[in-house]
């Protein structure tokens, strides 16, 4: 199930947060969300005064806030790059399902990067 459009399974976390404004790549914003292997962690470029904003959009959507993901058991990870009203933001979901294969080449189908941990 990870694997399938990652860029969908956290819209509600992604709308908020790019209603905060941010998208700059001095820091990091990571959001963790689901435990086992229906783990999913968002790393999110942040200019360093919207972290804090983007931490807690985290935790109100239910998720664990921290300023990186980690790759302990992780598969791998899908670059997904966006623009909206004429800034470019490049999100990375870390996936830790066990099903590296599938999850890369969903990640690929949609043109989107496949990083390794």
């Amino acid at each position: 199930m990870a694997a399938v459009k990652p860029f969908l399974l956290v819209s509600a976390l992604l709308s908020t947060i790019a209603a905060c404004g941010g998208g700059g790549s001095e820091g990091t914003a990571a959001c963790t969300m689901g435990s086992g292997i229906d783990k999913t962690c968002i790393e999110i470029p942040s200019d360093p005064d919207d972290i804090q904003t983007q931490n807690d959009a985290c935790v109100n959507v239910g998720g664990v806030a921290s300023l990186a993901c980690s790759h302990d058991g992780a598969d791998g990870a899908c670059q997904v790059s966006s623009t909206a009203s004429g800034d470019s933001q490049t999100v990375t979901y870390w996936y830790y399902a066990g099903n590296a294969a599938s999850e890369k080449a969903s990640c690929i189908s949609y043109g989107e990067t496949w990083l390794t941990p």
